[in-house]
């Protein structure tokens, strides 16, 4: 497959979780209509070095300067600006591993990648800690989403086991390496184990 690569600092998209975007940068609102354009998905790559962010990659040559496990999804519009800024929603529809740069007339990165499998199916060993996870992000929310409209909202929503996963690894992990670290994990019963374990030690966010 091929993916059309977004670098950030310190921002990932998890597999069945979404996530706004402001882009006002012309190549990347160009990459955004591309992807509508061709179906090709967009990945959030998450950036190690962003001192050689800025530099040519050529065709065959990896990204070096972002992790090569990253989220993928399809941009939805929802706002256009005056400006020409855009704002939009990325469904994760799944994650894959980069590989090298494909020759392309864009101004933006074009990769192959590898999609990964995952497995959903959360053990009886994993459910009661499951519950237990699902009732602190339901308080989390309760705390910080004060409009009772907009809660049920965002409840309806992340239903799900790997939305709920999802849900911390975006708004209640502080720490970014931890971030990655849930993404790269392929069994969602090891994030379950991950996330108990923030739970039990209080390094979530308050």
């Amino acid at each position: 497959m091929q993916l059309f690569v977004f670098p950030l600092g310190q921002v990932l998209l998890y597999p069945s979780f979404s996530k706004p975007f402001h882009i006002f940068e012309p190549r990347y609102i160009q990459m955004v209509e591309d992807s509508i354009r061709t179906g090709t998905p967009i990945a959030i790559g998450n950036v190690i070095d962003s001192t050689v962010a800025q530099q040519r990659y050529q065709p065959g040559e990896p990204l070096n300067f972002v992790r090569e496990i990253v989220g993928y999804g399809h941009p939805v519009v929802i706002e256009r600006s005056v400006n020409g800024s855009i704002v939009i929603f990325l469904e994760g529809k799944g994650k894959a591993k980069l590989g090298s740069v494909v020759r392309s007339n864009t101004t933006y990165i074009v990769c192959e990648a590898q999609a990964v499998t995952e497995n959903h199916d959360v053990g009886n060993e994993h459910l009661q800690t499951f519950v237990t996870a699902h009732k602190v992000m339901i308080s989390w929310m309760n705390h910080h989403i004060s409009d009772p409209h907009a809660r049920d909202q965002f409840l309806t929503y992340v239903k799900t086991p790997e939305q709920v996963i999802g849900c911390y690894a975006s708004y209640l992990v502080a720490d970014h390496d931890m971030q990655q670290l849930i993404l790269e994990c392929n069994d969602i019963n090891e994030k379950i184990d991950l996330i108990s374990r923030l739970i039990a030690s209080g390094e979530l966010v308050a």
